[in-house]
């Protein structure tokens, strides 16, 4: 195994154990933001950051050309969004509902292996920076719908009196639903800057799939944003639009690298 793989292998394990430990603070009792739940969460980041760097110099050009590659960079992308959002958003327990996602998204890159890159020309920049904004916005999408399940786990056990450990460490709901709003506008904010530079390099929307389906998504994620804005879906609804909003952009992935 190349030590590329080896580092994403060790944050894997890393994103899995932090699961491990913040549930069993958790069931100690002894959360109180759980310190070693973002040490952790950084360990596994900067093993990510080793490993996207290593495939780099391996497919000399920044690695998000193939399914592999993608899931473990929108996986980055979302565990980094995780330590500059998660904070201001005062979502304490989000690490816990972050790592299983990507522990599983990373474990389906295995699953799919890792080849080399066809030999390809000169390497245009706002090509890379489209590419990557798109797949940033992702995660932010991903970021939502995490938020979401949050949200719709909280109202579950209000609904059901099940106040306990978990009930504690979740923010008022009412700044899960806010949270919520605020990703997908991330989220739609950076795909329209990733589509406006596919407008500058005036790549064809018949001929490129990627960019239909980011339109598609945008389109998505706009009528999301507007129901959210006019306050046309009820934050319970909201959630769930996050949630399941989500399976687009994700089954894309496939359609797209594999067409």
């Amino acid at each position: 195994m190349p030590p590329s793989l080896q580092l994403l292998l060790a944050a894997t394990l890393v994103f899995v154990g932090a699961v491990v430990q913040a549930l069993l603070a958790l069931k100690a009792g002894a959360w109180k933001r759980a310190r070693a739940q973002v040490m952790l969460m950084s360990l596994g980041f900067a093993l990510q950051t080793g490993f996207i760097y290593l495939r780099g110099e391996e497919v000399r050009q920044c690695p998000i050309r193939s399914l592999p590659d993608i899931l473990v960079f929108i996986s980055w992308s979302v565990v980094l969004l995780y330590f500059l959002l998660g904070s201001s958003f005062r979502l304490s327990l989000l690490g816990l509902f972050t790592a299983p996602l990507v522990a599983l998204m990373q474990g389906m890159a295995f699953m799919n292996g890792f080849a080399p890159y066809p030999p390809k020309g000169p390497i245009n920049a706002l090509v890379e920076l489209h590419i990557a904004l798109a797949l940033i916005s992702y995660a932010a999408f991903a970021l939502a719908c995490i938020t979401g399940v949050m949200y719709l786990i909280q109202e579950r056990m209000l609904k059901r009196h099940h106040i306990g450990g978990l009930f504690y460490q979740l923010p008022p709901i009412q700044g899960l639903a806010h949270a919520i709003q605020r990703t997908v506008r991330l989220g739609l904010l950076l795909l329209s800057i990733a589509l406006g530079i596919s407008f500058a390099l005036h790549l064809p929307m018949t001929k490129t799939g990627h960019v239909v389906f980011a339109w598609i998504v945008w389109a998505l994620y706009a009528v999301i944003s507007l129901l959210m804005w006019k306050h046309f879906t009820s934050p319970r609804k909201t959630a769930w639009l996050a949630v399941i909003g989500f399976i687009l952009p994700f089954i894309s992935l496939w359609i797209v690298t594999h067409a």
